[in-house]
């Protein structure tokens, strides 16, 4: 089995220091890798109408307090200074009393968002994501690789809604989940209901809605499931969407919460259609998780052969002689016009080395080209792990790359069906009510399939 820090060695992605354990050093390949991925799974949420956002990583005690997270969670935080720092370097005060934790998720931080004014019925559901830097004090002996770390970035995503939305979220974030998974080679998932754990926010009656909602809404949509007693968050009960991987491992990656309570401990609230005060429900999502762990399992899972989309460096053109060169850097010129990601070796090695050292670095598809080649303007292609070449035409591999090179077709049909059922749902009075415009010029989505973004 090839672990992923050896993969990453050989194709200089990362690596681990002994002074700061738990943290990745990202090397540029490994860095345009992160990017892609993280680039896919923001145009993954835009199309389903969340908004990006952004929060301080660090955040007041007296706000972990008020979440409930200082008493349940506290162990596994960070904590900071007093934000004076003339005081802390003054005394060791902040030690033994400290004023502020690096973030561990993105919760209270979202809901300082949607509390930063008024809000209206005619908002919800609000969804926001956001790519959350997250600080976690894990044990030392616990701490391996990209699988668990001390700092890592989530897709972190919250909704607030009214308890009529649940069901249709819950379906959105599972279709998510699936064609996500399946961009990236995934084709098996598992469903938990992590329940009520000992510790834990609320009265059993908000425990009850939430369980009995999430339950409901899984069986409604026909999926089979476990349930796992005094494993849920100690806010909300939790659907988690585990994966199998090529080796028959099971990777809790994927989640999806339901919370009656931190929107009642904030007060949390909009006006509804009756001019009245009402509770939202929050819902707490992610669909990778810590992407660098998200990163490890790949990795390990594709023996570091990625998806060309994903490939850090999608083509390597090699040319055999200096009387190629030049046609090796006219392909390279192209392929940098289509914004593939691409990198020319006309350096003086041998063509087999050249292979050799590229191959190592699991770089997809390779590109010979000789004096034959310059000729003829073609390339030899070679993939990776492939014994055969296949000589192609410049024209040729341009249209290979747009089939191969691209996760983004699959968001079309997804972008289209949310258009569908946005549209169905909403009343013309509604569609008048919003934002002064119709829904399908203000919807995030339906503003891109409308105006010709989306075909």
């Amino acid at each position: 089995m090839a672990d992923h820090r050896e993969l990453a060695r050989d194709m200089d992605l990362f690596h681990f220091e002994e002074h700061s354990p738990g943290m990745v050093f990202w090397h540029p390949q490994g860095l345009r890798l992160f990017h892609c991925i993280e680039d896919f799974m923001r145009q993954v949420y835009q199309a389903h109408g969340f908004e990006e956002v952004r929060s301080p990583i660090v955040l007041s005690r007296s706000l972990w307090e008020r979440s409930g997270h200082w008493e349940k969670f506290r162990k596994g935080m960070f904590v900071v200074g007093s934000g004076d720092a003339e005081a802390d370097n003054e005394s060791a005060q902040f030690i033994i009393n400290p004023s502020y934790a690096l973030k561990p998720m993105s919760c209270p931080a979202h809901i300082a968002i949607y509390q930063s004014h008024k809000r209206s019925y005619r908002e919800n559901p609000m969804r926001l994501m956001e790519f959350g830097m997250c600080h976690r004090n894990e044990l030392s002996g616990t701490l391996s690789g990209c699988m668990r770390l001390r700092q890592f970035i989530q897709d972190d995503a919250h909704i607030f809604c009214r308890e009529s939305d649940v069901q249709h979220a819950i379906s959105n974030f599972l279709n998510m989940v699936q064609q996500v998974y399946a961009a990236f080679g995934y084709e098996q998932f598992s469903l938990q209901i992590s329940l009520r754990p000992e510790q834990r926010l609320g009265s059993d009656q908000l425990w009850d809605r939430a369980e009995s909602l999430l339950i409901e809404a899984v069986q409604a949509l026909g999926h089979s499931y476990q349930l796992a007693p005094n494993e849920g968050a100690f806010y909300g009960p939790k659907l988690e969407i585990s994966l199998q991987d090529q080796l028959g491992r099971s990777w809790q990656c994927g989640t999806f919460q339901i919370d009656f309570n931190l929107p009642q401990v904030f007060e949390v609230a909009f006006v509804n259609d009756q001019g009245e005060l009402e509770r939202p429900v929050m819902l707490h999502q992610a669909i990778l998780g810590s992407l660098e762990r998200w990163i490890g399992i790949l990795l390990e899972h594709h023996r570091g052969i990625l998806p060309v989309w994903a490939a850090p460096t999608q083509v390597a053109i090699a040319s055999i002689s200096d009387k190629a060169s030049a046609w090796a850097e006219t392909i390279f010129s192209r392929l940098q016009q289509l914004n593939v990601r691409a990198e020319c070796h006309n350096q003086d090695q041998t063509i087999s080395k050249k292979i050799r050292e590229l191959s190592k670095r699991r770089i997809p598809l390779i590109a010979i080209v000789g004096e034959q080649e310059a000729m003829s303007q073609t390339l030899n292609l070679r993939r990776l792990g492939a014994v055969e070449r296949q000589e192609v035409s410049l024209a040729q591999f341009e249209q290979m790359l747009a089939d191969l090179a691209t996760p983004y077709q699959f968001l079309i049909p997804m972008a289209k069906a949310e258009d569908e059922r946005l549209l169905a749902s909403l009343t013309a009075k509604q569609k008048d009510e919003r934002t002064g415009y119709d829904a399908k010029h203000s919807h995030p989505v339906l503003s891109r399939y409308f105006n010709g973004v989306i075909k």
